[in-house]
């Protein structure tokens, strides 16, 4: 695997294929290796990149003393597309989207388009005016992180069933629970960091690409709520909606999710 120094960091990632540039964020807790089967399809077409987030892989963590930030792994990936090239599209999930979008509304690099695939970019409620939504949401994971605070070892199921139905967690394989576990702390990490995040009307005006929010049918109404507020505030955004598809969407659909990342260049 490739590693990138920025100034005193170091951005981990994957390259596949060849041609324009399609750079593709994991969600947390995970790694690049998040996007193997859509990479797979999309390097037939492109030069597929596929970066680690902060504290995965071998990119570097944010220090534990600082306040959690998106933009602290927004700055790794804007230092790594100057390395690669503007990308044609830059697509994110769960909280890769998160972080997507972030790159995008910085506005510190030339993008194509954008897609995100299920954003959990919950202050967008609050901005947009769902604040009975918001709230809900928030009340989810301020419990979510005070059960692990707590001594809950396994307080990342709150977490899981949220997004991914009730009962997911328990029908996971046991390896995948245990990496679920030992990741908790860094998955609070994001998730403060995403409750963070401040948008602004403005911001968003400024956006000028095509922006493509995609959420499965069978996900949480707050999932359609997040995307249908983020692509409200966007000049070029709309919302699709995938038949049969949960929060695992770039796993479990993944022909699918690669046709709307192809789709999506101008």
């Amino acid at each position: 695997m490739p590693t990138l120094a920025i100034d005193d960091r170091l951005q981990s990632y994957e390259e596949a294929g060849s041609g324009p540039v399609a750079l593709l964020i994991h969600g947390s807790p995970g790694n690049a290796n998040a996007w193997a089967r859509v990479a797979k399809l999309l390097a037939k077409r492109f030069r597929v990149i596929t970066p680690d987030l902060p504290g995965y892989g071998d990119t570097t963590p944010q220090a534990p003393e600082q306040p959690p930030d998106v933009g602290f792994a927004s700055e790794l990936i804007e230092g790594l597309i100057r390395h690669v090239g503007s990308p044609s599209v830059l697509a994110g999930h769960s909280y890769g989207g998160v972080v997507a979008l972030s790159v995008a509304l910085r506005r510190k690099v030339e993008i194509g388009a954008l897609v995100l695939f299920e954003p959990v970019a919950m202050p967008i409620l609050e901005v947009a005016g769902d604040a009975q939504a918001f709230a809900d949401v928030r009340a989810v994971f301020d419990d979510y992180i005070a059960s692990f605070e707590g001594g809950d070892g396994r307080a990342v199921r709150k977490m899981i069933d949220h997004w991914f139905g009730r009962g997911a967690f328990a029908a996971m394989p046991e390896t995948l629970q245990t990496y679920l576990i030992r990741e908790t702390a860094s998955n609070i990490r994001d998730v403060r960091g995403t409750f963070r995040e401040r948008y602004s009307a403005e911001a968003f005006r400024a956006l000028r690409a095509p922006v493509v929010i995609v959420v499965g049918d069978r996900s949480p109404d707050v999932t359609r709520r997040i995307a249908e507020r983020v692509a409200g505030q966007c000049p070029n955004g709309k919302v699709e909606i995938l038949p049969g598809a949960n929060h695992a969407l770039t796993t479990t659909h993944a022909e699918a999710v690669a046709g709307f990342v192809a789709g999506a260049v101008p």
